[in-house]
């Protein structure tokens, strides 16, 4: 009787070995073929050719451009003769925006010289001063672009040297 049991044991592990590794076999194909499925209906398999002209420019990558050379703003200081030189950059995600800037260079940089020159130099030590005056610069490049293209196409200055005598 007892080899009956253990005979009826040793049939029944295999089995349901097997069934098991039948049921772990179907979970990972029906799990692939779910993530396969999503993944082209997330990737647009099929994209038509107007999806391709009509870009959100968020997801356009970044442009940097370097406005050279550098802003030289001279300052009287407490009866003292002090220089601000300043290397700026601006991002924009249009090639369209360089071209703009580049055409009306002498506007900008007549523009961006006037409001550097205009800032007090106390101020300018300052990290908030550099930020009141970088928002300046980038409210006037916007509103020159604005003037000239009919949009705004600098999303930011960046002022990659700033140095204080």
């Amino acid at each position: 009787m007892a080899d009956d049991k253990k005979e009826e044991q040793e049939e029944a592990a295999p089995k349901s070995n097997k069934m098991l590794l039948i049921i772990i076999i179907v979970l990972i194909v029906i799990l692939l073929g779910g993530g396969a499925a999503a993944f082209f209906m997330m990737s647009g398999g099929g994209s038509s050719e107007s999806d391709d002209v009509v870009m959100d420019s968020s997801n356009s990558p970044a442009i940097y451009y370097d406005l050279k050379p550098p802003f030289v703003v001279n300052y009287s200081w407490k009866g003292r003769q002090r220089y601000v030189q300043i290397n700026l950059a601006v991002m924009t995600r249009k090639e369209a925006t360089i071209t703009a800037l580049q055409k009306h260079m002498p506007l900008v940089r007549n523009n961006l010289v006037q409001i550097f020159g205009a800032q007090e130099f106390d101020a300018l030590r300052t990290p908030e001063g550099k930020e009141v005056m970088r928002q300046a610069a980038l409210d006037d490049l916007q509103k020159i672009l604005i003037d000239e293209m009919g949009e705004e196409g600098v999303e930011q200055v960046l002022f990659t040297n700033f140095v204080m005598q």
